[in-house]
């Protein structure tokens, strides 16, 4: 079992998703970072349990009441067991008592722990990810205990470590393809967008919003299917980038769609980091 003693700032349970629901307006939801999320799983050889505990910006402090084997991909964030600093992308065995706990992030934004046993929470239409008002909670708090089935796999007690490129983590480039509706925008806005670089203003699981010098005329259109990665365009010219929680239709021109792994990178932003967008059939010029 594991106690919650500090849940940090938006801590939960995700796993890989709710598929096959996008028509009953249900979200997808699981991991934003997808790459980090298959590390994880990768790193201890876990093949059948998919659930793991997603960390934003400031992780949480817990306590392990049995002993179990765990990973940390994804944002690197200040983190100790027992107070004694350890990395991300490395087997750690913890005994019984021992408290790992996880602050502020430094390089990204989500993190990832992934134990070798099965954590136990409610299925929702196939899936243990968090998603109110479709699960009880949307996020883990203080006291909430978190209980597992013990895996036969044998805990490895010595530490391993593998080489990983992370740089995504620090990457600014999104690499997409155009939308359905590119075409409404002007000569002009399409050669500006892929020069200029943008700024978060706010960020959640359901979506980032982003900020643009560009303004358009309203589009007269039907609401349209809206998957993670799709970039809308509002008449004032704020970005709206769908994620895995957002909603599964919207009514704004879909300019572009990133791909899976510019996703990836764009999730492990914050408010005030900056983006561009890079075209998949030709990379214009940036601007310096």
């Amino acid at each position: 079992m594991i106690e919650v003693i500090d849940a940090g700032f938006y801590t939960s349970i995700q796993d890989h998703g709710r598929v096959g629901y996008r028509h009953l307006g249900v979200p997808v939801s699981g991991a934003m970072d997808q790459k980090a999320f298959d590390l994880a799983h990768q790193l201890l050889g876990v093949t059948s349990d998919f659930s793991c505990i997603e960390c934003t910006l400031i992780g949480p402090i817990l306590r392990f009441h049995e002993p179990c084997t765990l990973v940390l991909t994804g944002a690197h964030m200040q983190a100790w067991v027992n107070e004694n600093p350890i990395q991300n992308n490395t087997s750690i065995t913890l005994k019984a008592g021992d408290v790992l706990k996880l602050r502020r992030a430094t390089k990204g934004l989500r993190t990832y722990i992934k134990i070798n046993h099965a954590i136990i929470s409610p299925v929702v239409l196939g899936s243990t990810s968090f998603y109110k008002p479709l699960t009880p909670k949307a996020v883990l708090k203080k006291g909430n205990p978190i209980f597992w089935i013990k895996s036969k796999k044998v805990i490895n007690i010595s530490n391993s470590r593998i080489r990983w490129d992370d740089s995504y983590l620090l990457s600014n480039d999104l690499a997409v393809e155009k939308g359905p509706e590119f075409d409404v925008l002007s000569e002009h806005i399409q050669q500006e967008i892929f020069r200029k670089g943008f700024v978060i203003s706010s960020q959640n699981r359901m979506g980032y919003r982003v900020t643009s010098p560009f303004s358009m005329d309203s589009v007269s259109m039907l609401s349209g299917a809206v998957r993670p990665g799709t970039v809308q365009i509002t008449p004032s010219g704020t970005l709206l980038i769908a994620g895995v929680d957002g909603q599964v239709s919207g009514g704004y021109p879909r300019i572009f769609q990133l791909t899976e792994k510019a996703l990836n990178v764009l999730v492990q932003k914050k408010e005030g980091d900056t983006i561009r967008f890079t075209s998949l059939d030709k990379l214009p010029q940036k601007e310096p």
